[in-house]
């Protein structure tokens, strides 16, 4: 695998390269030569406005396999990543049975063995699931466990969690919490607001959410113990957040993509695509999201994908599952909506470097280390087609979306794989 990429920016923070325009040489999987004019190779690319970053990293895309299929694949769900620019991805347990167990972990890195993503598996935090009793986490990260979450079913008692910041923090082992406390989010349909009243829908209150960010992190405080908190979705729990981190408790959290560029607007259509956990909020709150970003509070955005067959889709708002599928159209909706504001290093390391330091991965484009490069062009528009989405469930809400710049392929493990 020879490939002379040319006249790339590269943003790597970790490079000396970092931020310069170069030729990039790469030899048997192996980055050789940083510079300009460095001859040719087998496979040339080269573009304008060229970009290469450390590969892209997912916090949250949930496996489907074994146990649902008819939903997705391991396949797929590599094939969506590379698509979508991502050359890691973190599977969260959408399977039957869960990740809750060493053999089921192994399965999952074995299924991937051979791919140009890496899948990295988290285990879940209780047995099936369920909130009631804590897995083997040390086993599980011992087999290949890269964090621990039981997605977005929510951690309902207190002391479980305690008791799972305590036992996974000599190993350091990254527990995962999406917060919603069930009783005031109360089966609720879409976000509490103008949009809700209108359309006279069961509503799903902001302060579900807020009530448990506060809770967890007292816990996280208690314990003195680190925790991650995914699809944040509101103003008030971005000022909750900031705060905890100015007090120095260990929190760091993500946004799913949809909520950037989405807002409860979009559920007067009455199109379930747009039944999402976290649900779509208001402009307000989708302005606060951005500003969080901007001010380091939020670090990392992720995907939220979780593929649905159709019949849980296609059918009254009110009876379909939560759920959408955006790793495709994640960098693209990505750079649109932040685009005019952020640079592209600042848009870049929500997707690489800082979800790969809250994993404790460690990559850099430099000489002599392994290639896990994503190639793209934050320039072009363009409508998302449905005919886009890899995964086998086709549940998006971005389709017929516009969104804005391209993914050209991925390198990692000795492959390369341009779209």
């Amino acid at each position: 695998m020879d490939v002379l990429i040319k006249s790339a920016k590269i943003i790597s923070p970790k490079s000396p390269h970092h931020l310069k325009t170069k030729d990039v040489l790469i030899e048997k999987g192996k980055i050789v030569k940083i510079g300009k004019n460095l001859g040719k190779a087998r496979n040339v690319i080269e573009e304008k406005n060229l970009c290469i970053s450390d590969g892209w990293v997912d916090l949250f895309s949930v496996i489907r396999e074994p146990g649902n299929e008819h939903q997705d694949n391991i396949e797929n769900l590599l094939k969506s990543a590379a698509k979508g620019g991502f050359t890691s991805v973190l599977g969260v347990s959408g399977t039957t049975p869960p990740l809750d167990n060493k053999s089921q972990i192994k399965f999952v890195r074995n299924s991937s063995t051979n791919s140009i993503v890496n899948l990295l598996p988290a285990g879940t935090i209780t047995e099936n699931q369920e909130g009631k009793e804590i897995t083997e986490m040390y086993d599980m990260h011992l087999a290949g466990a890269a964090a621990f979450t039981d997605g977005k079913k929510v951690l309902k008692n207190p002391e479980l969690l305690k008791r799972a910041l305590l036992y996974s923090k000599p190993f350091g082992g990254k527990i995962i919490c999406y917060c919603e406390d069930q009783t005031v989010a109360n089966g609720g349909m879409i976000n509490e607001g103008e949009v809700a009243a209108s359309l006279g829908m069961k509503v799903r209150p902001s302060l579900a959410e807020e009530l448990a960010v506060i809770r967890d992190l007292y816990i996280a405080e208690y314990t003195e113990s680190p925790i991650h908190i995914t699809g944040v979705s509101t103003k008030k729990s971005i000022e909750i957040i900031k705060e905890a981190k100015s007090k120095g408790i260990q929190v760091t959290c993500d946004v799913n993509v949809a909520n950037l560029y989405f807002t409860d607007q979009e559920t007067t259509s009455f199109d379930a695509n747009y039944k999402l956990l976290p649900p779509l909020r208001s402009e307000q709150d989708r302005l606060a999201l951005i500003q969080g970003l901007k001010d380091g509070t939020i670090d990392v955005v992720s995907s939220g994908h979780t593929p649905k067959n159709i019949e849980t889709k296609f059918c009254e708002f009110d009876n379909a599952d939560f759920g959408g599928v955006s790793l495709e159209a994640s960098f693209g909706a990505l750079n649109k909506i932040l685009g005019d504001d952020f640079s592209e290093e600042e848009i870049t390391q929500l997707i690489s470097s800082n979800p790969a330091r809250i994993l404790g991965l460690n990559y850099k484009i430099v000489e002599g280390e392994s290639a896990n490069i994503t190639i793209f062009s934050s320039n072009g528009n363009y409508t998302f087609e449905k005919s886009e989405i890899e995964c086998l469930s086709k549940n998006s809400p971005f389709i017929g979306a516009e969104l804005k710049g391209k993914v050209i392929g991925i390198i990692n493990n000795k492959k390369v794989k341009l779209n």
